[in-house]
C-alpha cells in the first residue's frame, strides 16, 4: 500500500509483462497522459471519445454514503419542484452520484486476478490519484461542476474546486446556497489565476476539466512542460467511464510457489 510503483513482482523478474496479467504503466514520469496502463482493461478508452446518450443504468447500492444521502434528498425536493431552477443539472447529477457509487463498488475498489493462475496471483487494482483539481470555465455547467466534485469525493480524493478570479455566472451563484453545502463541503474553493493554477502543478496530481476547448493554451503549454497530465474529456454520467479520471492503477504480481510447491494454498 506504500509503495508508489504501477506494477509491484514479487519472487520473479520485473520483465516479461503479459497482456492484462500485468498491464504496465507507472505512477511517475514512466506514467502517460491519464496512466491508463497498457494492455489493462481500460487501455482503449483513451482512444475513443464518449458521450452520455441515455441515463445510466444503475442495479441496487450496497453502501451507504453521504453524498447518496443528500442526492436523494434533492431527488424528493424535485419531486416537489422545490429546485426549479437547476432542476435538469440536478437530476443529471443524482443520476451520475448513484452511477459512481455503483461502479466505484464494483469496479474501481475491488482488486481483482482475471487469470487465478494456481502458484501466482496477478492483482490488477486502483489507488486515489491524491489532490485532484476541479476547474471551472464559464462554460461550464452545474452539472459539469457538482459530477466532478461527486468523483473526486468517491474515489477518495482531495477535491480542490479553482475558480477564475473573474467569474460570476448561476454556477458559482450555486454554491451560496444552502443546497450546496451539504455536497461540496469536503472540497477546498480557491479563487485562482491561470497562473496561480500552473503554479499548483507541483503540488497536485490532476487537472480536470470540462472539455478540452476549455483549458486555455497557456495552461496546456505549461503541463506539456512538466509532464502533467489534464484530464479534459467531457464530464459523463456513467460512472465506468468517468471514474477512470480519478484513479491510478496498480498490478500486483506475485508468484508464491517455490519451484512448483504451492505451500499451504495446496490445500485450497
Amino acid at each position: 500500500k506504500s509503495v508508489k510503483a504501477g506494477n509491484l513482482y514479487v519472487n520473479r523478474g520485473t520483465t516479461g509483462a503479459i497482456t492484462l496479467r500485468q498491464p504496465f504503466g507507472g505512477m511517475g514520469k514512466s506514467a502517460l497522459g491519464p496512466a491508463i496502463k497498457a494492455g489493462g482493461p481500460n487501455y482503449v478508452s483513451q482512444f475513443m471519445t464518449f458521450a452520455d446518450t441515455d441515463s445510466p443504468r444503475i442495479d441496487a447500492l450496497r453502501h451507504e454514503h453521504a453524498l447518496l444521502r443528500v442526492v436523494l434528498d434533492w431527488r424528493r425536493k424535485l419531486e416537489w419542484r422545490q429546485l426549479e431552477p437547476w432542476a435538469a443539472d440536478i437530476g443529471k447529477t443524482i443520476r451520475a452520484v448513484k452511477s459512481y457509487l455503483f461502479y466505484a463498488d464494483q469496479e474501481f475498489q475491488r482488486a481483482k486476478d482475471y487469470f487465478h493462475l494456481r502458484g501466482q496471483d496477478n492483482i490488477h487494482r486502483y489507488r486515489p490519484l491524491g489532490t485532484i483539481v476541479t476547474r471551472l470555465h464559464p462554460a461550464d455547467s452545474l452539472f459539469d461542476m457538482l459530477a466532478r466534485i461527486a468523483a473526486t469525493h468517491i474515489a477518495g480524493s482531495v477535491s480542490v474546486l479553482s475558480i477564475p478570479l473573474d467569474l460570476d455566472n448561476a454556477v458559482t451563484a450555486f454554491m451560496q446556497c444552502s443546497e450546496a453545502h451539504a455536497f461540496i463541503r469536503d472540497a477546498i474553493i480557491r479563487r485562482q489565476t491561470d497562473e496561480e493554477l500552473i503554479a499548483s502543478m507541483s503540488v497536485v496530481e490532476r487537472i480536470r476539466y470540462a472539455a478540452s476547448e476549455r483549458v486555455p493554451g497557456d495552461v496546456m503549454a505549461a503541463a506539456a512542460r512538466r509532464g502533467f497530465y489534464i484530464a479534459r474529456a467531457p464530464v459523463l454520467m456513467e460512472g465506468r467511464l468517468e471514474l477512470i479520471h480519478y484513479y491510478q492503477n496498480q498490478s500486483i504480481c506475485d508468484t508464491y510457489h517455490r519451484y512448483g510447491n504451492l505451500g499451504d494454498r495446496s490445500r485450497i
